[in-house]
């Protein structure tokens, strides 16, 4: 794993002549502009910033692995101006991990792959994963109405609105953001009373945190657990992911990176449903870790988290070249970097025309599976390729475009690719 404070030498790592966080910011400089060079000599004859071309399948050890991932994303790092970040590569059936910059930049804090990370969005794959257990348990169905689980919401806005419109953001308008007034129970369904939708359920996407996260909730109700409680016992501890949370515990916090937004720090400030859409937080350690599940799902003891893993990739509805799961999206194999970029873009977020797979479309290993996640400091983006057994998680604590993400993710995994 490559980690700014591993490149001191042992004699330097102990000296009393400079101050501990001026001594890790000036390492994590030299280490930046090492690994800025290092690409750059690389690269010879391109521009200085651009990226880095890789062929398919050129990766062939982890020595080069780690070369390749460290010229990608210092270059990254420098044309963004992104303090610190943690990637995890997942190859031959291994995770890579590996650390850049600094979590905490007045502090000096080196990233590691324990540093704790917003992940925005990426957690709308856990309430997938979540409420893919309870189908499987048969403790609802994609296809009841949403009144059957919150008898309140009887209005006949509500009458044609399923559960499988939750989880596809098709029911017509739910926001991406509710309100700032709502933030608690009562006033979540005052709002949801009062909301009318601008589109026929089923034939628009919009992409509404207000939406997948009404869905994680609901799903979670028959099993007389709270939503947290129900994650932490029936994904989080069998999956073994002990540090990823959807609220830090105090003991957790040193870990905690800080985020910058325009150069100033900031951190999530929790609100109704995030748990279920975008407010958890998590290590590259736990994502490899939960990433590697997936690619290894055959291996899981537990029946119904086994059977989740496949729900979860299940295509239940399509817009464009995307397809929607439970909380992932999925592109066909080959994937051209136009349509990953394309149905991450902020124009397809705000809404483009869908429609509902019914019977639901079989999850298909030769599949492009992402989601990227970003909150107002942090940046995350977790993609993985089934039957090529690679995967890939980016952390960084600077907001930057999915565009770039995408990219970085595409080269490095086509370059992992068999001929």
């Amino acid at each position: 794993m490559f980690n700014c404070s591993a490149m001191l030498h042992p004699r330097v790592q102990h000296t009393s002549m400079l101050r501990p966080a001026l001594l890790r910011t000036l390492l994590c400089s030299v280490s930046a502009l090492v690994l800025s060079l290092s690409a750059t000599a690389t690269a010879a004859g391109t521009a200085a910033v651009g990226p880095v071309t890789i062929q398919q399948g050129t990766i062939k050890d982890s020595k080069m692995l780690q070369q390749q991932v460290s010229q990608q994303v210092s270059r990254l790092m420098q044309q963004q101006q992104i303090p610190g970040m943690a990637v995890a590569v997942l190859w031959q059936g291994k995770p890579y991990l590996y650390s850049f910059g600094l979590a905490d930049q007045q502090a000096g804090t080196p990233v590691s792959a324990d540093t704790l990370f917003e992940i925005g969005s990426v957690t709308k794959t856990f309430n997938g994963l979540l409420s893919a257990v309870a189908l499987s348990r048969a403790e609802f169905s994609l296809d009841d109405p949403v009144s059957k689980h919150w008898p309140a919401l009887n209005g006949k806005q509500w009458q044609p609105i399923t559960m499988r419109h939750l989880a596809t953001y098709t029911t017509g308008g739910l926001p991406l953001f509710l309100p700032k007034t709502v933030q608690d129970k009562p006033a979540l369904l005052q709002y949801l009373q009062q909301w009318q939708p601008t589109q026929p359920a089923g034939t628009f996407r919009l992409y509404a945190n207000a939406s997948i996260g009404l869905f994680g909730h609901l799903a979670a109700q028959p099993s007389g657990l709270s939503y947290t409680d129900a994650l932490q016992q029936r994904v989080l501890q069998p999956l073994g992911l002990q540090h990823t949370y959807t609220k830090v515990p105090a003991a957790a916090l040193p870990q905690y990176a800080v985020g910058y937004n325009e150069g100033k720090p900031v951190r999530n400030t929790p609100g109704i449903l995030s748990a279920e859409a975008g407010g958890m937080v998590a290590s590259v350690r736990d994502l490899a870790s939960y990433v590697q599940a997936y690619l290894q799902s055959s291996q899981q003891a537990d029946p119904h988290l086994r059977a989740a893993f496949s729900l979860t990739q299940q295509r239940y509805a399509s817009s464009g070249a995307m397809y929607q799961g439970l909380g992932w999206e999925m592109l066909d194999m080959p994937v051209q970097l136009k349509d990953l970029q394309a149905v991450t873009a902020p124009e397809f977020v705000a809404g483009t025309p869908a429609q509902l797979l019914q019977p639901a479309g079989q999850a298909k290993p030769g599949a492009w599976v992402h989601k990227t996640g970003p909150t107002a400091g942090f940046a995350a983006y977790v993609a993985f390729i089934p039957s090529q057994q690679v995967g890939i998680v980016l952390l960084a604590n600077k907001r930057y475009p999915n565009a770039l993400r995408v990219e970085l993710a595409q080269q490095i995994l086509t370059a992992l690719a068999a001929k």
